[in-house]
């Protein structure tokens, strides 16, 4: 009897084991690599270096109203893809929150920083992998935010995530 006790644990063992192994075989970011862990811990105290991509609040990035929201395409320094989408939103509002998908490239967690046409820096909390509850894959890996627009005006909206970086840039009403 206690042989038979002994083949039942190492089968749960192996089946806890195989179960650990698939769950970390996913494909969206964890927790643990993506994940800022001390969010207010890392304020940003200078402007955002600029992405040689020509955009600017007289030009702001290519958007599209898809059917889940505004559905923007950022630019990456380098190779890389970038795009975000303001879900539900036709109008990026200011003082409003807006949850915001993100496809993005890189490893890491992503850090999302928020600049007005003067210079005055807002850093986005809260950021962490994630997907719309309904289809939208354009490339890169997916991840959520909440970004609320202070006041009205341009807003050009820096990410970093590991080596790369890039923007987007957009007007809030």
């Amino acid at each position: 009897m206690p042989r038979n006790d002994s083949l039942v644990i190492r089968r749960v063992v192996t089946f806890v084991v195989a179960i650990c192994a698939l769950a970390a075989c996913s494909s969206e970011p964890s927790v643990t690599t993506g994940t800022d862990p001390l969010p207010a811990a890392s304020t940003v105290a200078t402007t955002p270096p600029p992405i040689p991509s020509g955009r600017s609040c007289s030009n702001p990035s290519p958007s599209t109203q898809a059917e889940h929201g505004l559905e923007v395409r950022g630019v990456m320094r380098g190779d890389g893809d970038l795009w975000a989408l303001f879900d539900g939103a036709a109008t990026l509002r200011s003082g409003t929150p807006i949850t915001t998908y993100w496809r993005i490239s890189g490893n890491g967690a992503l850090r999302i920083t928020l600049v007005d046409a003067s210079g005055r820096i807002e850093r986005v909390t809260g950021v962490a992998p994630g997907v719309p509850p309904y289809e939208w894959a354009p490339p890169g890996e997916p991840w959520k935010s909440v970004i609320t627009f202070p006041q009205p005006g341009c807003w050009r909206i820096y990410v970093q995530r590991g080596s790369l970086d890039g923007e987007v840039w957009v007007q809030a009403s």
